[in-house]
């Protein structure tokens, strides 16, 4: 299994002005393979640090991919760095500056002698032809490490490394594709996660990792093609520990999953919507084909909209508040009349940071739910910003509906 380091050098990188995507697409093509990648390395653009940062890196990976560094101006010092560690000198590839010359008279220009740099290579080097771009990419090796350097633009990167880099590996390192399965879920925590899979003694020639983003955690299993368990049956062992809480439909989000049990259940949805500000609205038509389900929302952000739109009683709104179970339920039988939906929903909450007090503290969001006839309220606090907020209070009342609908019949 061959080891790899990915360096990205760029000033601009390390001062946080550009977001270093190269190294995430160059992991995400490696992973679910035979090449372990060690490290992601950022560097600036500095001739000894990038010398420094490839030797050290020798010593620890046999395949190094750097990323930028190959332009010409003088912070450019990729080239420079390579031929320094392999003792190569610098040579200009003739395709590369016969491109150079060509794209420059194209617009009536002269390139200047720095332009020249831009295809500059080590002596001795395998030439990446830059087909989306004017600097070349190279590959170069010695007895034990093998360098290969690309440009920094990410569509260039992108491209040889699609369409050059792995073919090489592929070629020169026996590339093989491991298993890789990915299980995306919702409603629940990384932690109960990690517990719940511990219960079910996944052999241990199996890599487990849990990433959660915006309350939506993938669960990624990878290894080793083996006969001792196939993909179905870890996919029968998931299923059965994690039900409850799987994406189901293929769908990438739980509004997906939900607009697909809708249309399955042949069932329409309005939501009314004080504090998420008609979040959920939005979640649920940034779905393609959601119009077949979602009939309309109201931001009822004040009480005058709730009493007039919503039908809320102001008896209700003085006794227990606008934020109160009994507001998001009346909140949601009105929008359901009004509609004439199968299902409406309702949040109604504080989501900060000021209007909190000791009873009813700052994240505190009431949910409101019409099923037909059936009728059903809650409350959760939500720690966070305003933001965090009504993420979360979108998600509890989209994971409310996709497990109920789950189990109806």
């Amino acid at each position: 299994m061959p080891d790899v380091i990915i360096i990205s050098t760029g000033e601009e990188l390390l001062q946080g002005t550009t977001i270093n995507t190269n190294s995430s697409f160059i992991s995400s093509l490696l992973f679910g393979t035979n090449f372990n990648v060690l490290k992601h390395i950022v560097i600036g653009d500095k001739l000894e640090s990038i010398i420094s940062c490839i030797k050290e890196s020798a010593e620890e990976a046999e395949i190094i991919i750097t990323t930028g560094g190959l332009g010409p101006t003088d912070d450019d010092n990729t080239v420079a760095a390579v031929c320094s560690v392999f003792r190569k000198n610098v040579l200009i590839d003739e395709e590369s500056d016969r491109k150079t010359i060509r794209f420059f008279q194209s617009m009536n220009l002269s390139p200047s002698r720095l332009d020249s740099r831009m295809s500059a290579v080590p002596e001795g080097a395998y030439v990446i032809q830059n087909r989306s771009g004017l600097a070349p990419g190279f590959i170069i090796k010695n007895e034990t490490s093998t360098v290969i350097s690309i440009p920094g633009v990410p569509a260039e990167a992108e491209n040889m490394m699609l369409s050059d880099v792995i073919p090489y590996l592929k070629k020169e390192f026996l590339f093989s594709e491991n298993m890789k399965l990915t299980y995306r879920m919702s409603g629940i925590r990384e932690s109960d996660i990690n517990t719940m899979l511990n219960d079910i003694n996944l052999p241990v020639f199996l890599n487990t990792g849990i990433t959660s983003k915006s309350g939506v955690c993938d669960l990624v299993i990878t290894g080793i093609n083996d006969e001792i368990i196939s993909k179905n049956e870890i996919d029968m062992l998931i299923n059965n520990k994690f039900k409850k809480y799987l994406l189901g439909y293929n769908a990438s989000s739980p509004e997906e999953e939900l607009v697909s049990l809708l249309k399955e259940k042949n069932m329409t949805i309005s939501t009314a919507e004080s504090c998420t500000g008609g979040l959920i609205a939005k979640k649920i038509t940034d779905i393609p084909g959601s119009s077949a389900v979602f009939k309309g929302s109201i931001i009822a952000y004040s009480n005058e909209i709730k009493e007039n739109f919503l039908d809320v009683s102001p008896s209700t709104l003085r006794q227990y508040g606008a934020v109160s179970e009994n507001t998001a339920a009346e909140m949601a039988s009105g929008i359901q009349k009004k509609f004439v939906t199968d299902i409406s929903v309702s949040t109604t909450g504080i989501a900060g940071p000021d209007g909190g007090s000791d009873i009813k503290p700052v994240g505190t969001v009431c949910f409101g739910f019409r099923i037909n006839d059936y009728q059903h309220t809650f409350t959760r606090i939500i720690k966070g910003n305003r933001d965090r907020v009504r993420t979360f209070s979108s998600l509890y009342t989209i994971n409310f509906l996709r497990d109920y609908l789950k189990n109806l019949d």
